[in-house]
């Protein structure tokens, strides 16, 4: 079967088409002044500040006791599990998740 260049679809151009005035009652097409950009810096760093705020709730006083637990278990999985040192392990998770949530 043959694709004939007919049968597909016309390009479209991108160029853009220029008007040109012929009689002298029309006035010439103005072009408006562009506005300032920001910088890309400037727009990455708004985004950020917005995608964090709306990205990070505070959480529930129930989802904060569940984190830090989470994270004792950890810190005593990291030391075999030896007695004697649960509210060490507490203390250091509750330090944290605060830190990691509160900056």
């Amino acid at each position: 079967m043959e694709i004939s260049s007919d049968s597909s679809p016309a390009k479209r151009s991108r160029a853009k088409l220029k008007l040109a005035s012929n009689s002298a009652d029309e006035p010439a097409a103005v072009k408006k002044p562009r506005a300032a950009r920001k910088s890309p810096a400037a727009k990455t760093a708004a985004a950020t500040e917005v995608a964090v705020a709306a990205a990070t709730p505070e959480p529930t006083p129930e989802a904060l006791g569940s984190m830090i637990a989470t994270a004792a278990y950890y810190l005593a999985a990291a030391r075999n599990f030896s007695p004697g040192h649960e509210l060490d392990d507490w203390l250091e998770a509750e330090r944290a998740v605060h830190a990691q949530l509160y900056g």
